[in-house]
């Protein structure tokens, strides 16, 4: 079954050691983020018509903004470099393509040949090529689109999004698996596809029998990916009758135990499950309930809602809307609103239509490139955005009191690139960042789920950055929120916010889980984030 959450699904492994993870048939390698350079260029002011040349510039930040900041030279480097090499690469594709058509024949590369490309951009198509042929530069702008709009349904926006877990592909020889079934069943898996009879074995050789092998079991939870974990639960019941999670409860403890437990759960559930928690808990935790609503898009917030009813009234009838009741039962004034707004997951979104109309060919020197980018002027009502951001001026800064009625209906209907320019024009209009503004004309709760918005927005690795620093830093550790973003975001965008950790603390998350943690606690989510 399709999942929002599952941004591998109606995929195919990547042959072993590729770092690409699973890929569509028309993945590329060394993609690595289009969109990054596209926001740099609405924010930084470059030329929406021109491809910027892959040369050292000078960074710039958007006023009062430590959430663009970030995104320094060399990543603009870099991933310039990225969108030039891929649309090569689709340029080169696309013309094989059409020329083995016109001999009759139909020719489709396969993934595994394109991960075994050559790292280096391929030389790309005599430009005139590129140029004459609509038919080309059709396919090309259309491989272009269906990129975007599959980041888009990962993450809300086009940025780049990576994880640290990836889908298991082939055992290498020294795989802890690979090795245990050579000394007990004189097989060799060495570069054999991933088998899950294989690991519930292992996993059952594990926890059977007087203590537990907890190494192993932390090697199968943070080298596979959560549909192949969902795999495993079925396998080990049809194996041997026994259910995987119940085993696992009752052979491992704290910490460590809600850690690996949460990962065999599915995504829509966890979600599900942390607000159940952060709601019937004791007390409210309303960070929690920002976060996750707050970072979710609309069809994993819808997909949330179908099993939320199940996951917090298992054994009586209740609602379908038990998760507004549950909202508005346990929150209050502005903050309950916006929550309420937030989980009837309706914001408006782009579509492909509006994003195709966006997306126009790059013009270097005069001439065509065969090239694509996005036109923010085209994909976003420009003289919508300023009206709104006059409205957000007059709504505070201009009067005395807050209209914060007309707060909640911006923040919670624009979509998110419409939002940026929203708070490009804000700036312009009230000579202040929206997020000082948010600061002198709210308070609390409320307070902090508007910037949660924002920041989120603005970049939702550096928004969970900082969250796993609050998480660990002072006395004690907040378990819950580290283990809870931890596993929810390992198989989305853990690359970006590990880069955005290090910005922020000058340390490698690995490194403060290793001074804030211990014993196979740490182990499990130092696997899990991996090592720099």
């Amino acid at each position: 079954m399709s999942s929002s959450y599952n941004v591998n699904y109606g995929q195919a492994y990547a042959p072993p050691g590729s770092g690409l993870g699973w890929q569509q048939s028309h993945a590329f390698a060394s993609f690595q983020s289009v969109p990054a350079v596209q926001q740099m260029n609405q924010h930084y002011g470059a030329q929406p018509q021109m491809m910027p040349a892959p040369v050292p510039v000078e960074p710039q930040s958007m006023p009062y903004s430590s959430y663009i900041n970030h995104m320094n030279t060399q990543i603009y480097d870099q991933q310039t470099f990225a969108m030039q090499q891929m649309q090569r690469q689709m340029a080169a594709m696309a013309a094989e393509h059409q020329r083995m058509q016109a001999g009759g024949a139909m020719y489709q590369q396969e993934p595994q040949q394109i991960a075994a490309a050559p790292t280096a951009p391929p030389a790309p198509p005599p430009q005139d090529e590129v140029a004459k042929s609509d038919t080309l530069k059709a396919e090309i702008k259309k491989m272009f689109v269906d990129e975007l709009m599959r980041r888009l349904s990962v993450s809300g926006t086009f940025e780049i999004t990576e994880g640290t877990v990836k889908p298991f592909g082939n055992y290498p020889a020294d795989d802890p698996v690979a090795d245990f079934y050579r000394k007990e069943r004189s097989q060799d898996l060495a570069d054999k596809p991933w088998d899950p009879e294989a690991d519930c074995e292992y996993l059952r050789k594990a926890m059977k029998g007087l203590g537990t092998d907890e190494d192993a079991i932390i090697h199968v939870v943070a080298t596979r990916c959560n549909a192949q974990r969902q795999r495993l639960k079925e396998m080990f019941k049809t194996m041997y009758g026994r259910d995987l999670i119940t085993d696992i409860k009752s052979e491992l403890s704290g910490d460590f135990r809600e850690a690996v437990m949460a990962c065999f759960v599915q995504p829509a559930i966890y979600d599900a499950w942390s607000v159940k928690e952060a709601i019937y808990g004791l007390g409210t935790d309303e960070q929690a309930l920002i976060e996750i609503f707050m970072t979710r898009t609309n069809a994993q917030i819808r997909e949330m809602k179908e099993v939320y009813t199940d996951v917090a009234s298992p054994n009586r009838k209740a609602s379908k809307s038990l998760l507004e009741d549950d909202i508005r039962g346990d929150t209050s004034g502005n903050f309950k609103k916006l929550l309420v707004a937030a989980s009837q997951g309706g914001r408006y979104e782009i579509t492909r239509e509006r994003l195709e109309q966006a997306v126009e060919e790059v013009i270097a020197n005069d001439k065509p490139t065969g090239m694509f980018d996005i036109n923010y002027q085209k994909l976003v009502d420009m003289q919508k955005a300023k009206n709104d951001a006059n409205r957000l001026f007059k709504a505070g800064e201009e009067r005395w009191g807050t209209d914060e009625e007309t707060f909640n209906l911006i923040f919670s209907t624009r979509d998110y690139y419409s939002l940026r320019e929203i708070w490009t024009e804000y700036v312009k209009i009230a000579q202040r960042d929206i997020l000082n503004s948010i600061d002198r004309e709210t308070s609390g709760d409320y307070k902090r789920a508007l910037r949660g918005i924002v920041m989120n927005i603005r970049c939702r690795p550096m928004y969970f950055a900082e969250r796993l620093r609050d998480a660990m830093k002072g006395l004690g550790t907040d378990d819950k929120t580290l283990i809870r973003i931890i596993i929810s975001r390992a198989e989305i965008d853990m690359v970006q916010i590990k880069k955005c950790f290090l910005e922020l603390t000058k340390q490698t998350l690995w490194r403060w889980i290793k001074n804030d943690t211990s014993g196979d606690y740490k182990k499990l989510l130092q696997a899990l984030v991996g090592k720099d």
